[in-house]
């Protein structure tokens, strides 16, 4: 992937937390009930925070083409196989396993963004960056969860 801009960067951000979006509101039609179904909600209230942050750090400016490649480079990186890869994870048996699942996502996001980071320099290394830092605030969130979650099915 060839990332030329700080928009570009945006852009990419903006796509994979709208694939993750995506991916909560399908699963919310299919578990809409229950701890599951509650989880669902506010993990999908984390990633549209998320994506409006993103949207917030300039404009997401590319080439129609650019985008294209952009938007399919998203969909292979973040919730890859989207909602029945999820569900064969194991990603809605559970609260906590849900919070496992959505942690990794995350795992595998800021580790996309270091690698673009590293890869370019000046403005678009500094938004992926940028992007890479909020992505590890989340992450930190989600384990906090599971953790949590984790104690009380010990108890």
């Amino acid at each position: 992937m060839h990332i030329q801009s700080a928009g570009e960067a945006a852009f990419l951000a903006c796509e994979m937390e709208r694939q993750a979006i995506r991916l909560y509101e399908r699963a919310l039609l299919l578990f809409p009930q229950g701890e599951t179904g509650q989880a669902i909600r506010e993990i999908l209230a984390e990633e549209r925070s998320h994506l409006a942050q993103f949207e917030g750090l300039g404009k997401a400016a590319c080439s129609f083409e650019q985008a294209q490649l952009l938007s399919a480079q998203a969909a292979q990186t973040l919730n890859a196989g989207g909602l029945m890869a999820a569900q064969r994870k194991g990603a809605f048996a559970s609260p906590l396993s849900l919070y496992c699942y959505a942690a990794k996502e995350e795992e595998n996001a800021i580790r996309t963004y270091t690698s673009f980071a590293k890869a370019l320099s000046d403005e678009a290394a500094q938004a992926f960056l940028t992007i890479a830092n909020e992505e590890k605030r989340h992450l930190e969130e989600f384990q906090g969860f599971a953790k949590a979650l984790g104690n009380e099915e010990k108890e």
